[in-house]
């Protein structure tokens, strides 16, 4: 949300500080959606172990309880670490990623503050 909202602030400048401010926007939503690409990865994994276990269960996948999905419990986390290198290296990737994220934000938006300042 903060990022598009940075659309408006960009277009109420000049055009001739539009395609700097732009290009930050894309990077900005590079690294957002490949965060949203790991989490929809992820919850694809979730959603399949809860109906394997609502099937071996004979219930509906809206019963299934935590309890039940206990030996996939890694999948309900994004950013806690696990052992072995799967489970370091997609947390790490995701926690650098929301860092990274939030830098470019508060950068993209120093920035749009700084060409209204020089306006």
């Amino acid at each position: 949300m903060l990022a598009g909202l940075l659309w408006i602030a960009i277009y109420l400048l000049p055009l001739d500080k539009h395609a700097a401010l732009r290009s930050g926007q894309s990077v900005i939503y590079f690294v957002l959606l490949t965060l949203w690409g790991l989490d929809y990865m992820r919850e694809e994994r979730r959603l399949t172990a809860v109906i394997k276990v609502a099937n071996d269960k004979g219930l509906p996948p809206n019963s299934v309880e935590f309890n039940d999905v206990q030996q996939h419990k890694n999948l309900f986390s994004v950013t806690s670490l696990r052992p072995g290198f799967r489970g370091m290296i997609l947390p790490l990737i995701f926690i650098l990623g929301l860092i990274a994220g939030s830098v470019l934000i508060v950068m993209q938006y120093v920035r749009v503050a700084a060409a209204f300042y020089a306006m």
